[in-house]
């Protein structure tokens, strides 16, 4: 099906995740890439029609921090902690990337993000070794049709390894992304977004980064991507406060992880209006924390769920909404615990965190104008998860179905600006066995290259970086 003529969904088990509203029955109209009208029964004589009486439609996932180049080193980061991940990830792995290596994880993690509902993703993108480099992460966004906001990432990775080569934010970045902002990248299209990622956040004096983030708004950046706080490796650093003391927050600032994040500081985010990240599993493996995501939005700021590295999770909001969910009942009934009590009542609920996972992620990205619920206006970005398969029959609670048994094969239609890029369970137009084959034959080549690197020289270098690791 195109998007040329109007798009008529019908009998679909509705979840609008428009606040106050419930599940209902009913159906979809779209237009223009544009949802026209939401209500029990629409004729439309001109409209294909999609019969949706098998599925639950609903926004599509909102995926706030996701470093997508990473694709092909899946499962590489299974038992690492941050320190790990910044030894060989960002230090090694990073360096044999070429521009091809970076179209294919880009590509392929844009479509493997489509394929599990995800339609809009904010891609941090620290992978930007050259000008094509740069070039081909943004392509390979382009190309696979979703929505998301291109973070381009001033940290600079290493040039080489005998001698180490490197230092966090080169020069010649900066004059790069002027390149790309006025490049025709970013127009006639709004897709994909222009952010950007200034250099570790954590590892950059204060004066920097405040050049980063007013070169960021120069260039009229939709979003400011940057880790902060992360737990036990923050050691007092306190951005968010330095920003705030400064008066550079603002309501374009996506703060990643802040598990360490002050009452005060919370406060300071959810006064400026900006953004909050989390992801549940990084924070819980890699030693960040426990995940604020629910305290932060008890505070009033605007919070999303990332998925963050598929270098070792798998590319799905299921999962993280799972994680979330059960990780926060589990603090809270620990506390109880603690106090000789028992929970009367399980807090916090699935429908919370569904929202998070879609109009909460728009809230955070400011964008809830156009995406995160299925409301008259607003860009078509839908997706319909079957209720008919093994591990989603019966739906008794669609809200709950979703949260707690879906997973991305239950996705059979995803739909972006009003134009089907999944149906019938497949995407539609990928040659997937032929980017496989690209794919793994990348995947090979990078990982013999990394392991012929001495890690001790770098390991010995992050350790003044990550002081307090016991």
């Amino acid at each position: 099906m195109t998007a040329e003529r109007p798009i008529l969904i019908r009998n679909a088990r509705l979840l609008t995740m428009v606040d106050g509203q419930d599940e209902t029955a009913g159906d979809v109209l779209i237009a223009d890439g544009v949802i026209q009208a939401v209500g029990g029964r629409i004729d439309h004589p001109e409209a294909e029609v999609i019969d949706a009486a098998a599925g639950i439609l609903m926004p599509g996932f909102v995926d706030t921090h996701r470093h997508v180049w990473q694709t092909q080193l899946r499962s590489v980061a299974a038992d690492w902690s941050l320190f790990d991940y910044f030894v060989r990830m960002r230090m090694i792995y990073s360096a044999f990337y070429s521009p091809d290596d970076v179209w294919l994880g880009n590509h392929i993690g844009a479509l493997e993000a489509l394929h599990a509902g995800v339609t809009t993703m904010v891609d941090h993108c620290h992978i930007l070794n050259s000008p094509d480099h740069a070039d081909a992460a943004l392509k390979g966004l382009i190309d696979a049709g979703g929505r998301g906001i291109f973070c381009y990432g001033l940290f600079g990775n290493p040039r080489g390894h005998d001698p180490l080569v490197a230092e966090i934010a080169p020069d010649w970045l900066a004059a790069d992304i002027r390149r790309l902002r006025a490049d025709t990248g970013f127009s006639g299209q709004d897709r994909i977004l222009f952010g950007m990622a200034p250099a570790e956040a954590e590892a950059t004096p204060l004066p920097h980064l405040l050049g980063e983030l007013n070169l960021a708004r120069e260039l009229g950046a939709h979003s400011i991507s940057l880790h902060v706080a992360m737990g036990g490796y923050d050691q007092g650093h306190r951005v968010v406060q330095q920003l705030a003391d400064a008066g550079a927050l603002g309501p374009d600032l996506l703060f990643v992880h802040g598990a360490a994040l002050t009452a005060a500081e919370q406060a300071a985010i959810a006064e400026a209006g900006a953004g909050l990240s989390v992801t549940p599993e990084t924070e819980m493996q890699m030693g960040m924390g426990h995940p604020l995501a629910f305290t932060a939005q008890a505070a009033g700021i605007r919070t999303g769920l990332g998925i963050d590295i598929v270098s070792n999770y798998a590319g799905d909001m299921f999962r993280q909404m799972r994680l979330m969910l059960q990780a926060e009942r589990a603090r809270r009934n620990a506390a109880l615990e603690a106090r000789g009590g028992a929970p009367r009542q399980i807090t916090p609920t699935a429908r919370e965190v569904l929202r998070m996972a879609t109009l909460g992620g728009a809230e955070a990205l400011h964008l809830e104008d156009r995406i995160g619920s299925i409301a008259p206006g607003k860009r078509a970005d839908l997706i319909l998860v079957r209720t008919d398969t093994i591990n989603m029959c019966p739906t008794i609670d669609a809200v709950a179905a979703i949260v707690l048994n879906a997973a991305p094969s239950d996705v059979d239609m995803v739909m972006v600006d009003g134009r089907i890029i999944k149906c019938c369970g497949a995407l539609a137009g990928v040659d997937w066995p032929g980017l496989a084959t690209r794919l793994e034959a990348s995947a090979m080549r990078i990982t013999a290259a990394a392991a012929r690197v001495d890690r001790a020289p770098i390991e010995a270098m992050g350790a003044g970086l990550f002081a307090n690791l016991t």
